[in-house]
């Protein structure tokens, strides 16, 4: 817990990491349409290039938010598809969120997750990579304007990747029942924490919250995405109108 554990000092680093970001976000992001996307140009090449030689072939399966948003924000950067961007950047926004709230509350849990002679520097790295995806989210966020079509897209998304996961376990019989992504969707981990059972009672209110809480994210990912359009400077209008569907 924060301030408690014998790492409580990765939940501060984690808070300062967070306000710098916040900062950034209020001061910088939104100013400039060519500083914002080179920002996100920047940060997609990188994650991409280090998630692709992480999971390059036979060496491993991403199964978390996290492993996918990192490809998903990484191609988005470099395709210019409003559709495929606001689910990036909200996926990769999620990731960065829920990680930001794990490791300033939960530091142990991080570390303990791993027992390798080199488990820090992963630690260190795993710390670096989702505060720069949740960085890079907020760039990405303020280069498009989120239209209303653009929710089945993040629903979609949000779709494949658990019809991902389903196929993972059932087809490949690849097994991740200690995976908190899998006790997140069956409702194991926050029955686990409540010290309840996982009935059909508990499932029917558990995933109605679940469709509540996806519902305001989107609601405060669209309006942070009108907060940081609007502060675009207007100049003269472009030369060529390109179709809405581009961002």
């Amino acid at each position: 817990m924060i301030f408690t554990g014998s790492y409580w000092y990765y939940g501060v680093i984690q808070i300062a990491v967070f306000a710098a970001i916040v900062a950034i976000a209020c001061l910088v992001a939104g100013r400039n349409r060519l500083f914002d996307a080179v920002v996100v140009w920047v940060i997609g090449a990188y994650l991409l290039c280090y998630k692709l030689n992480e999971y390059g072939p036979f060496k491993a399966m991403p199964i978390d938010l996290s492993a996918m948003s990192y490809f998903l924000f990484g191609v988005a950067a470099f395709v210019p598809l409003r559709p495929l961007k606001s689910a990036a950047a909200f996926s990769a926004m999620l990731s960065g969120i829920i990680y930001v709230a794990t490791m300033t509350f939960f530091p142990e849990t991080h570390i303990a997750s791993l027992n390798s002679s080199d488990k820090f520097f992963l630690i260190n790295m795993a710390m670096c990579n989702h505060n720069l995806l949740l960085l890079g989210s907020i760039f990405m966020t303020a280069q498009l304007e989120v239209k209303r079509e653009d929710v089945v897209c993040l629903v979609g998304w949000f779709g494949f990747f658990f019809a991902y996961l389903n196929l993972l376990v059932t087809a490949y019989g690849v097994s991740y029942k200690n995976s908190s992504i899998i006790g997140i969707i069956d409702g194991s981990l926050v029955a686990g924490v409540l010290g309840m059972d996982v009935t059909p009672a508990f499932g029917a209110v558990y995933y109605t919250v679940c469709l509540f809480v996806f519902g305001a994210l989107v609601a405060l990912f669209i309006l942070l995405n009108r907060f940081l359009t609007r502060r675009y400077r207007k100049f003269l209008p472009p030369l060529v109108r390109r179709a809405d569907i581009f961002a």
